[in-house]
């Protein structure tokens, strides 16, 4: 096995690519969340209406689900139109399984492209580790009065 196939330009190139991206999907996301939501759970919890808190709290983190699902989505996008997979459910899957680090695809892909698996789940753990941050920062509002 030569060591070119497995960290290889074009693999690396692709792979940050899609990673920046994606990241930047997330950051977004993570703005945009943290400056409609956390002061919207603040001022709810301050006025007692922690019923309608809480559902802005399920907002968000429905905001970022869909962040996440979107990121797999490019993951997709960047596995199928270089030709690197023969069709987009296929690279969904795979995507997928990577990004949340499950693994349940047994599709993996050639020698030469394997690096972008590895990047793939870098990526989902960065993002999650993220969105986790946001939710208990959000969570911290949700609950400050019981401290």
């Amino acid at each position: 096995m030569d060591p070119k196939d497995i960290i290889n330009a074009p693999a690396l190139i692709i792979g940050c690519t899609a990673m920046l991206i994606c990241l930047a999907v997330q950051g977004s996301t993570i703005v945009w969340v943290m400056t409609v939501f956390k002061g919207r759970v603040r001022s709810l919890v301050s006025q007692q209406r922690t019923g309608l808190a809480h559902l802005f709290f399920f907002a968000a983190i429905l905001a970022l689900l869909v962040s996440h699902i979107f990121q797999i989505y490019i993951w997709s996008l960047f596995l199928y139109y270089p030709g690197i997979m023969d069709s987009m459910p296929s690279a969904g899957l795979l995507a997928g399984s990577t990004y949340t680090t499950v693994g349940f695809a047994d599709d993996t892909l050639p020698m030469r492209w394997q690096l972008l698996e590895v990047i793939m789940a870098v990526t989902g753990l960065f993002a999650f580790a993220w969105s986790t941050s946001i939710m208990y920062g959000l969570s911290q509002q949700l609950y400050r009065s019981e401290d």
